[in-house]
């Protein structure tokens, strides 16, 4: 079979990009679905994560070392946009994605981190 098809990190880009982008009028309304904490706001938050998985792979790729380690980097990643979500500033007046990254960047890193100090693999 195909080298595409074994690689997990692959077939997982490949799904979580077929998610299309939100437009920043869509992103903005989500941010603020999910401050209020309204009806829509757990709905919100899913197209906000789901948005942006991408995100967390493209920098879980840049720290791994291979397909298994970058999958433990994306889950921790996934666990930062997780954070991300929770820790909106009221006041924050950049895109979802640039706070986002932040978190993303941090939990990977210390996974890493953790991982080359024998904390976590």
């Amino acid at each position: 079979m195909d080298e595409l098809y074994n690689d997990p990190v692959r077939i997982y880009l490949r799904e979580v990009t077929a998610v299309p982008p939100l437009s920043p009028e869509d992103e903005a309304a989500c941010v603020r679905h999910v401050r209020a904490g309204d009806d829509e706001a757990e709905r919100a938050a899913s197209i906000l994560i789901e948005a942006h998985l991408a995100l967390v792979v493209s920098i879980a790729r840049r720290y791994g070392n291979g397909p298994a380690h970058v999958l433990g980097l994306i889950q921790e990643g996934n666990n930062g946009l997780l954070l991300a979500l929770k820790t909106l500033p009221d006041n924050q007046e950049d895109e979802f994605a640039v706070h986002a990254a932040v978190y993303v960047e941090r939990a990977i890193a210390d996974a890493v981190t953790a991982s080359r100090s024998g904390g976590v693999d």
